[in-house]
């Protein structure tokens, strides 16, 4: 197996910090694009600390929705994604869970679906988690569950 070796300076002293890197993964930035089902190109940030990955989705609907969202785990949602440009895609999957997602605003719980998100010839199909993002810049925030064993991120890139 081949390794690389990625060399950092620290900004407080100037010692350096050798990290080993599997040859196997991709370098990836902060900041990135992505392809959702080889359609939709969104801007996305890359987020070590999200556990998922999440989407800015608009006019969702649970066909014969039930009472609780739990009730709806397995039913078919209707939704519209959107990017930074405001371009939208109507889409259609079954709800694979619901999520339960602490955020500055307090608790929220939300759809997962399975999405196709591509970037730089790693395509991986992830349950994404569904939610109303048209006040944050980015519209596709990128978790560690589709980051897993494939890349390594370039912080000064």
């Amino acid at each position: 197996m081949l390794t690389f070796f990625a060399f950092a300076v620290s900004a407080n002293t100037s010692s350096l910090a050798l990290e080993s890197i599997d040859a196997h993964k991709k370098v990836i930035s902060p900041e990135e694009f992505f392809w959702i089902e080889s359609q939709a190109k969104f801007a996305a940030r890359i987020d070590t600390g999200a556990k998922s990955t999440s989407i800015h989705a608009i006019d969702i609907q649970v066909e014969d929705a039930a009472e609780t969202m739990e009730d709806n785990v397995g039913k078919q949602v209707n939704f519209t994604i959107v990017n930074e440009k405001g371009e939208k895609w109507a889409m259609s999957r079954r709800i694979s869970s619901v999520s339960q997602v602490r955020n500055s605003q307090g608790v929220e719980y939300r759809y997962n679906v399975p999405l196709r998100l591509g970037w730089n010839k790693i395509n991986k199909t992830v349950d994404v988690n569904l939610r109303d993002r048209s006040k944050m810049k980015y519209k596709l925030l990128i978790g560690r569950d589709w980051m897993k064993r494939e890349v390594v991120i370039d912080l000064e890139q």
